[in-house]
């Protein structure tokens, strides 16, 4: 028996061997497992913490912003009802032309503190309708007042109130650009332009909403919320100064100024029917606006202004252009306004067209293009046929991998230690990426949505990986700029009109899907262009039904006929174009545009 015992333990010691061994390294990788889950659950917990405790921290800075503009409101609040202006005393100063109101306030017909009640009293209003203002500025008051006991008009903008993108920078005051984090950080000083403008008599009464970053095409962000389409409630003003075209639009502010760095000014004015030029960088300060962009020069945004009609584009620009603006800035090209330029009577060349070869234009902003050549035609002007070259190529290898040639990290890094609002979180989702699976979701996603341009744009910042790459793309941006003059060149054009958008004004949350629409503001600013926005008609019933023609083929076409269903009567504006420095022919073209539709419509 003890024989057999024995046998036995000789043949299952091998296995009792082996099973412990086992069992020992099951021990160990238990172990090892516990140690990685918990490692990664102590990581979780952590970014759970520093969130919760960004959103707390942040939120508490967003409150005490909203209790000051909401102070400041108040304050203005009570001034008014002193005053003892009626609404309907206000509206009948706010509907003065620019012209006509500058000569009112002129002559002493209207005095600064009647402009500056009758304009709050309407901002009032329309920010309770689009939340298009983020703070009523106390020192408006003042300013008035200041005016009104001078003996001489302070200069040609004297009384005229104006409306400023809350990224230009005030003294005591802090600059978000839609970020909470931002908050409190007090500027010592106004930004250049702001500093011209009160030189010139203007008064700077309000400032309004941007998006978070400023880099959407619409206005939403965690500190003051999304401001709405003043023609339609459902749909975008616009970004990212959509805040002060809503505002201009909904006729509460008869002059503002705004950046522009992919179409900011051009796009928000063409989806609330205003009028927008966005000037070559260096022709007005962007000293004292801020950025989150600042590293990167090869684009950049400018600053410029917005009106309700054409004269206050051409009066405030004329006027800006002055010898303090230069001593404030000596970046800024010294150019004053030309008068001659803009005076001319000689017939010009005019290009014209309504497909860039990078994305469809919807029928509406087709025939606004169409509408502005024939308008251009009758008042004596040559219209050219001009195809953009490369146009396809530029955006996603030009424009896209220059604005995110970081990989997005400068932006990043401030949505980080914020709370994000939706729009931008899905704007920036692929920067949260590793590169080999930025580019296999890009070509996933360009597979799905047969759509090639959305994989392109996904993998756009994938190509540069150093200084030398960043300098190569310097390059070649210049060589682009090189072929598109030598195209403008050859067919001896002035000027050229074109669509702003590829399409109307979009509803909220659905510009991200759609971001290649916006390729015609996007080009020159990549060729630093000037450009203006004009108002030229209005959506019909025919454009919504012509829809049904539109290709359907890629996801982004797709969204683009789902979003222009309902858009009767949205408002549609051109594009008018020039070479660097030339803003006096753009505006000369867009001022006998304007004048020749309003003959037309009159006739």
């Amino acid at each position: 028996m003890s024989r057999v015992l024995r046998k036995l333990d000789i043949m299952h010691c091998p296995w009792i061997l082996i099973t412990r061994t086992q069992l020992k390294m099951a021990s160990n990788s238990c172990k090892v497992l516990a140690f990685g889950a918990g490692a990664v659950l102590t990581i979780f917990v952590v970014e759970r913490v520093k969130k919760w405790k960004t959103a707390t921290q942040v939120g508490k800075k967003i409150q005490r912003k909203r209790q000051q503009c909401k102070a400041a409101r108040a304050n203005v609040e009570e001034v008014l009802r002193e005053c003892g202006m009626t609404c309907d005393q206000a509206k009948t100063i706010v509907a003065l032309p620019y012209m006509e109101l500058q000569r009112q306030l002129q002559n002493g017909s209207l005095t600064a503190l009647q402009v500056l009640h009758a304009y709050q009293i309407m901002a009032l209003e329309a920010t309770d309708r689009l939340n298009c203002v983020t703070e009523f500025l106390p020192e408006a008051e003042a300013i008035a007042q200041s005016l009104d006991k001078l003996d001489k008009k302070n200069g040609p903008l004297h009384g005229i109130p104006v409306s400023l993108k809350e990224s230009f920078e005030l003294a005591g005051n802090d600059s978000s650009a839609g970020l909470g984090h931002w908050l409190e950080d007090y500027k010592s000083q106004d930004a250049v332009i702001i500093q011209v403008l009160k030189d010139l008599g203007a008064v700077p009464f309000v400032r309004t909403n941007v998006p978070q970053t400023m880099m959407l095409s619409e206005t939403n962000n965690p500190i003051f919320g999304r401001t709405l389409n003043p023609v339609d409630l459902s749909r975008v003003p616009g970004g990212s100064t959509g805040g002060e075209a809503a505002l201009i639009g909904a006729g509460a502010s008869v002059l503002g100024f705004g950046s522009d760095v992919g179409g900011s000014i051009r796009q928000p004015s063409h989806c609330c029917g205003c009028y927008g030029l966005k000037p070559t960088l260096e022709r007005m300060s962007r000293k004292g606006h801020i950025s989150l962009a600042k590293g990167q020069t090869l684009i950049s945004g400018a600053v410029g202004p917005m009106s309700r009609d054409f004269d206050g584009i051409l009066e405030s620009l004329k006027h800006c252009l002055s010898d303090l603006h230069f001593a404030l800035d000596p970046q800024v090209a010294p150019l004053k306004f030309n008068d001659s330029i803009f005076s001319s009577t000689q017939p010009l060349r005019v290009g014209f067209y309504d497909y860039d070869g990078y994305c469809r234009a919807v029928p509406a902003c087709e025939r606004a293009v169409l509408i502005a050549k024939d308008t251009l035609e009758r008042l004596g002007h040559t219209l050219v046929a001009f195809t953009p070259p490369h146009v396809r190529d530029a955006i996603p290898d030009l424009y896209i991998k220059t604005i995110t040639g970081d990989r997005g990290e400068q932006y990043m890094s401030q949505l980080r230690k914020d709370i994000v609002v939706p729009e931008i979180a899905k704007l920036t989702f692929p920067h949260t990426l590793p590169r080999w699976l930025l580019w296999l979701l890009s070509w996933i996603v360009q597979a799905a949505a047969k759509d090639p341009q959305v994989g392109r744009a996904l993998r756009a910042p994938l190509g540069l990986r150093g200084v030398n790459d960043w300098f190569q793309h310097a390059v070649q941006l210049q060589q682009f700029k090189d072929e598109f003059l030598a195209s403008w060149r050859e067919l001896k054009l002035d000027a050229v009109i074109c669509p702003v958008s590829a399409t109307v004004a979009l509803p909220h949350s659905e510009t991200v899907n759609v971001i290649n629409t916006f390729s015609y503001a996007m080009l020159y600013n990549i060729l630093n262009y000037p450009a203006g926005s004009m108002p030229v008609t209005k959506v019909t019933s025919d454009d919504v039904s012509n829809m049904a023609k539109y290709p359907n083929t890629t996801f982004g076409n797709k969204c683009v006929i789902k979003c222009m269903q309902g858009t009767e009567g949205l408002p549609v504006n051109v594009q008018v174009v020039g070479l660097p420095y030339q803003e006096e022919l753009v505006l000369r073209v867009m001022s006998e545009l304007d004048k020749g539709l309003r003959a037309e419509q009159d006739g």
